[in-house]
């Protein structure tokens, strides 16, 4: 247990979020839901669980050996980099692949990193050394294992909300629903359905706002492991091959990411 709040050391806000999902239904369910986070929460951050989330999101390991050639000595460069940093960070983390003609990485669990087709494909090797550097800013400061944990502690709060969903969708559509009682009982599922709604919108804007700085920190640990330019030149050349329209105040606020360009224009100024 006190490792658990120990992994949680800058990621605050998904911890008191998950600890507030874990009091509010536990009341509401009389300590059950305790007993569903005590089973969720470790099987989540098992590898059991993380080889499972490979399976069903296509993300393989390196098969080829033209795969292997050039991908296995930049991620070793890399990892040796970011082990010189910080010699805490896991040794067993594993590079895989998925299968997406778009240009990303990403981090997942413990020991899954992943860089997509089209990474391997459309950058030059430089710039994948710098999209490895950054996620490996996300192991080691557990921003991974903090997502996991919220969402596990959210799933509870989407069941409810997807079910409440579907009663206000039978009443809305229900022969019935002009009648007194139909209009008092739809009115009070749909005080409810808009409580539990507030509630989430309230922890996503929280956590997007602590994911959208755990993206700096990663581009600082890039930076502290030698891979700062390598990270700003590939972040430069996404921005300038992306096509995208402008964010309403309401994505940027629900956003994972920074608006790329504040990442370039922090990384410009501190390498």
């Amino acid at each position: 247990m006190k490792k658990f709040f120990k992994d949680f050391k800058g990621n605050e806000a998904y911890l008191v979020w998950f600890l507030f999902y874990v009091i509010f239904f536990s009341v509401l369910t009389s300590g059950i839901a305790l007993l569903f986070y005590l089973i969720t929460v470790p099987l989540a951050l098992s590898q059991s669980a993380e080889k499972l989330w490979r399976m069903v999101n296509g993300v393989r390991p390196l098969r080829m050996k033209a795969e292997k050639e050039r991908l296995m000595p930049l991620f070793k460069e890399v990892y040796d980099g970011a082990l010189d940093t910080d010699p805490s960070l896991s040794q067993n983390i594993r590079l895989y692949i998925k299968e997406d003609m778009t240009i990303n990485a990403f981090a997942f669990g413990k020991t899954t990193l992943v860089i997509t087709r089209g990474a391997l494909h459309l950058l030059n090797d430089e710039s994948l050394k710098g999209l490895i550097a950054h996620e490996f800013g996300h192991f080691k400061h557990k921003h991974t294992e903090a997502i996991l944990v919220s969402m596990v502690g959210n799933l509870p709060m989407a069941f409810i909300i997807r079910k409440l969903t579907d009663l206000k969708n039978h009443y809305d559509n229900s022969e019935k629903k002009d009648s007194i009682i139909m209009g008092a009982f739809r009115g009070l599922c749909d005080l409810i359905y808009y409580l539990f709604k507030g509630i989430d919108f309230i922890g996503d804007l929280i956590l997007m706002n602590s994911s959208r700085k755990n993206e700096y920190v990663a581009d600082r640990f890039a930076i502290k492991s030698g891979f700062g330019q390598e990270l700003t030149d590939v972040l430069i050349e996404i921005y300038e091959v992306s096509v995208s329209k402008p964010q309403s105040v309401k994505e940027q606020l629900k956003s994972t990411h920074p608006h790329i360009t504040l990442r370039i224009e922090r990384l410009e100024s501190t390498i």
